[in-house]
């Protein structure tokens, strides 16, 4: 078995531990356990406050006393045990605790993954988006079989995701080890290397950029499985693995795009996508203008392949060899910490806001303010960004 292939199953079940985690879990809080939107957001803004502190703590251990692979094996069996005792516990602040213990144990091991496979493919720029593309597919298979199984208002999908994650750490047992890298030291992260890093002015309107992303993105993970389902879209999780499906795509021809698209302008317009697809959420409904539905769900591979992957693979051009794990855990704490805690505060008060006495919500209003965001983020980005940069 390849470790081109092991790394592949890796992403593929990864992933699925983490769509089984988010796709439903708001339809879950909010229909069947009740909780509030302030409530749900408090509960999803657990994955950023994990990814604020622990990614970059974790990937300098990695680079420095600890092997990343065994890291990963450790990390996702603790997390399988937090997100399985879900379905045990109804109370807000259980589910809030265990939540927050799953996503401490799990965020990390994005960046680590991300590490992993750049250390151990020959050509990472040209192999990763094949090999991450199969964490796509897992998401868009557990949307299917979310739909399909009818558990999408149930805690079942958590106990399914703790078993993945326990698979997860199987497999990782397999993988070529990936030692503390030689010549890394603490004072490393002072020298003039990462000073360069730092320095660089792409390098610092990118992650300032990834972190305005995630308040459009954390809308999309919190609420548009429940809105779907509050509009009375049929199938609605499996309806979303439509997004997945071209995000599939995406991924495949990105050594392409980097070949003919400067990083500028790719990153551009998955920042506008992201915006722009919630003032379709905003007009668009199952009798009006169905559509439009699918074509928000279906951007979904531009909205998120070229912010976050592109991001990684920028990043991994530019840094030694020694911080690649340091590296990832800082894109994870630009894409899913301070500015993801943000993005779900803002979407648990504005849903919060927006709730209609009869229960229901005024979705219309709520979706203007993640595609605000997302527009002016992506004019922001393309104003200042160096024109000349290159992957």
């Amino acid at each position: 078995m390849s470790t081109a292939f092991r790394l592949s199953a890796l992403q593929f079940l990864q992933n699925a531990v983490f769509a089984t985690s988010v796709i439903c879990l708001g339809t879950y809080l909010l229909q069947t356990l009740g909780f509030s939107g302030r409530e749900v957001g408090m509960i999803y803004a657990t994955n950023a406050i994990a990814a604020t502190v622990i990614p970059p703590v974790v990937g300098w251990l990695a680079d420095r006393y600890f092997s990343a692979d065994r890291m990963l094996v450790l990390l996702n069996v603790l997390a399988a045990i937090a997100l399985t005792a879900c379905f045990f516990v109804e109370s807000f602040a259980a589910v809030y605790s265990l939540i927050l213990v799953f996503n401490l144990c799990f965020m990390p091991t994005f960046s680590l993954l991300a590490a992993i496979c750049f250390h151990q493919l020959a050509e990472p720029a040209k192999e990763f988006p094949a090999v991450r593309a199969w964490g796509t597919v897992s998401f868009m298979l557990v949307g299917l079989g979310l739909s399909f199984f009818g558990v999408e208002n149930s805690a079942w999908p958590l106990v399914a995701g703790g078993g993945m994650a326990v698979i997860t750490a199987l497999v990782g047992l397999t993988l070529p080890r990936v030692p503390p890298q030689p010549g890394f030291n603490f004072s490393m992260l002072m020298g003039p290397e990462v000073r360069r890093i730092v320095r660089e002015p792409g390098m610092i309107m990118l992650l300032l950029a990834v972190f305005f992303s995630c308040i459009p993105s954390s809308f999309y993970y919190s609420f548009v499985n429940p809105f779907l389902n509050e509009v009375g879209w049929s199938a609605a999780a499996a309806k979303m693995s439509l997004g997945q499906f071209f995000e599939i795509g995406i991924l495949f021809a990105m050594p392409w795009f980097f070949r003919k698209i400067r990083f500028r302008t790719i990153f551009f317009w998955g920042l506008f996508v992201w915006g722009a697809r919630y003032f379709l959420f905003a007009f668009a409904r199952p009798d009006n203008y169905e559509w439009l539905l699918y074509l928000a769900i279906a951007v979904q591979g531009i909205a998120f392949v070229w912010i976050v992957v592109a991001a990684q693979i920028y990043v991994d051009n530019r840094v030694p060899t020694a911080l690649r794990s340091t590296a990832q855990g800082l894109i994870s704490f630009a894409n899913q910490g301070l500015g993801m805690f943000i993005g779900s505060w803002i979407a648990g008060e504005i849903v919060l806001a927006n709730t209609l006495a009869g229960g229901g919500h005024e979705w219309s209003m709520i979706w203007l303010v993640p595609g605000a965001v997302g527009l002016l983020a992506a004019a922001w980005f393309w104003l200042v960004f160096p024109k000349a940069q290159k992957l």
